[in-house]
């Protein structure tokens, strides 16, 4: 299919199954439920009616806050977490309609109703299955739809500024320089593993932990992250996203970052190209 006709599918085809429990749930079962499905994110409901979604980038930010620093995991309900109120598409909406509202909401997924009852997710890889098997793609440059990462970091940086950095760019991941070339990444899934890990193993040992304060980079680094040259093809970024299912691929010229594509580049290529 075209990719300028991708827009036209019904969201209900282009969706994927994606776990969804009641927002009185622990945070330590949405945890357990991202696990057990190999997701970042967590749809909630309330009688069965979609209320809100969980993402690992939502966990991240609001662990260690005043509210949540001094209580366990499996106290703390899923609804604090959580972003409300939720934007969705029903299951006759198209894929256009869906990928408009995740580009003005900068969103990386959209929840698929029936009813108002969850169904079904559209994320950034099921995006990027669509566009890696789309002709079109393969004309498209990754130079057109990345975007150039607005800050990087070094291996002795603190994680506590990289989950600052994160935030306050509103980035998904965040090159990892050193002497000039690319080492790797740091992101929201390598940040939110040790925050987690650190406050769910803290309560019991706490004399065995290293404070958050003294992590740096280097102890939580992805050094293989996805990567694409400049000249490479959307089609292969996306296909690349697809397979590994990590959040970003970076566009690499001679050791050197110059761009990022995440789920939200392929909304929006998807948008450009069909709206």
């Amino acid at each position: 299919m075209a990719l300028e006709d991708l827009g036209l599918r019904r969201a209900a085809e282009a969706m994927a199954s994606y776990p969804h429990i009641d927002k009185d749930y622990s945070l330590s079962e949405v945890l357990k439920q991202m696990d057990k499905a190999k997701t970042d994110r967590v749809m909630l409901t309330e009688d069965g009616v979609l209320r809100g979604i969980v993402t690992l980038r939502d966990i991240l930010f609001k662990l260690g806050t005043v509210r949540t620093k001094q209580v366990s995991p499996s106290a703390l309900h899923a609804s604090s977490f959580m972003s409300e109120p939720v934007v969705s598409v029903g299951e006759e909406d198209t894929l256009l309609k869906a990928v408009s509202e995740m580009d003005k909401g900068g969103f990386t997924s959209i929840p698929v109703t029936r009813e108002g009852e969850p169904v079904g997710m559209i994320t950034r890889y099921e995006l990027a299955r669509l566009i890696a098997e789309s002709p079109r793609a393969s004309d498209i440059s990754v130079r057109d739809v990345m975007r150039t990462p607005k800050v990087s970091v070094g291996l002795q940086a603190r994680i506590l500024h990289v989950r600052q950095l994160i935030q306050q760019h509103d980035m998904s991941v965040i090159p990892v320089v050193e002497d000039g070339r690319m080492a790797g990444v740091i992101g929201v899934d390598e940040l939110a593993t040790v925050f987690i890990k650190y406050y769910e193993l803290a309560r019991g040992e706490p004399k065995r932990i290293t404070p958050l304060k003294y992590v740096v980079v280097a102890d939580a680094i992805r050094l293989r992250p996805p990567r694409v040259g400049p000249e490479s093809s959307l089609a292969e970024a996306a296909d690349l996203m697809a397979r590994t299912r990590y959040r970003a691929v970076v566009v690499v010229d001679q050791d050197k970052p110059v761009g990022i594509v995440t789920g939200l580049e392929l909304a929006r290529a998807i948008l450009r190209v069909g709206g």
